[in-house]
């Protein structure tokens, strides 16, 4: 695991808020170990996620930081943050809840239309899963992800998948 402090810079988009620079030294260390750049993360020591190192374009690498996680933190643009990294070794990158295991161990069909997926598409349907905390609309939520799956022939439509969600409400 890599510690080391650094300042949250803000930036100029509408989707994220913060980024926290990781030193060059550790990045290279973290990629050198995880290939696909991607990493637990634990801020302060209280919020833990999955993400990856994303690339700035001059060589250096920084960690996504949202305004939830903000909120979470207390803290502020500019304000001193202390990271712990370590390489992600999960299968998927990211949590897979156990409805959406169970709704895969139950159609073959579905589990390979998953599987199927790039690692990037697996880990959106799978925080698309991940953001409900009742157990049943996660059931829910799986069955027309893999319902959808089956449909477009193991492809991924995320305008038709909203509508089915929206036609489907539970």
């Amino acid at each position: 695991m890599e510690t080391f402090s650094t300042s949250l810079v803000k930036l100029d988009s509408p989707l994220w808020t913060l980024i926290a620079p990781v030193p060059d030294a550790i990045a290279e260390i973290l990629i050198g170990k995880a290939p696909d750049k991607r990493v637990l993360c634990t801020m302060n020591g209280k919020v833990k996620k999955h993400c990856a190192l994303m690339p700035r374009g001059d060589g250096s690498y920084y960690i996504l930081v949202n305004k939830k996680e903000l909120k979470q933190l207390g803290l502020n643009p500019n304000e001193e943050i202390q990271l712990a990294l370590e390489p992600d070794t999960s299968t998927y990158g990211m949590p897979m809840d156990e409805e959406f295991r169970a709704v895969l161990d139950s159609d073959a069909e579905g589990e390979h239309f998953f599987e199927a997926l790039t690692p990037g598409k697996k880990r959106t349907l799978l925080h698309i899963v991940n953001t409900v905390k009742d157990g049943q609309r996660k059931i829910h939520r799986s069955v027309i992800i893999i319902d959808h799956l089956k449909m477009t022939g193991g492809k991924v439509d995320f305008k038709l998948l909203n509508r089915q969600f929206k036609e489907r409400k539970f």
